[in-house]
């Protein structure tokens, strides 16, 4: 059986993706990559990073240069704060890396500490240490107890 392909999440805060999407509504939801980045003062690679998280996430589609609005991104502008974070949640949850990690977390079962809260599980020298993987284990930890608390 083949390993599963594993397609990382380019390291750009949700903060930058957010500002996407708010930047496509006030835009009529379609914009050029290259006239947003001139626009901003951006390089098109930092913008690219951007972009690519945003449409990971399902938010955006990049058809033939262009940035659009998806109607999920459209839903997650109008959503309150909480709500915003379920959709981000769930988005996650469907990327092939947080995948691989749940499935890992409900395989080992680790321990919960004194305090009953997860600790944060180390990658093991599966993947580099830097702010990314430790913002990615913040969300994973967080997905986690969510789904313990649910129940699920």
């Amino acid at each position: 059986m083949p390993a599963p392909v594993i397609h990382p999440l380019p390291d750009v805060g949700l903060t930058w993706v957010f500002g996407l999407l708010e930047l496509l509504e006030d835009r009529g939801g379609r914009e050029d990559g290259y006239k947003i980045a001139r626009d901003l003062n951006f390089k098109f690679g930092d913008l690219l990073k951007v972009m690519k998280a945003a449409e990971i996430l399902g938010f955006v589609s990049t058809p033939d240069g262009d940035v659009v609005l998806t109607p999920l991104g459209k839903q997650l502008l109008e959503a309150k704060i909480n709500e915003r974070k379920i959709i981000v949640r769930e988005q996650l949850k469907k990327h092939s890396l947080f995948s691989y990690f749940m499935s890992i977390w409900r395989c080992c079962s680790p321990p919960k500490s004194r305090s009953g809260s997860f600790p944060l599980w180390s990658t093991g020298g599966v993947l580099p240490s830097c702010s990314a993987i430790t913002r990615m284990r913040i969300v994973f930890i967080s997905i986690t107890n969510k789904e313990n608390s649910n129940g699920n």
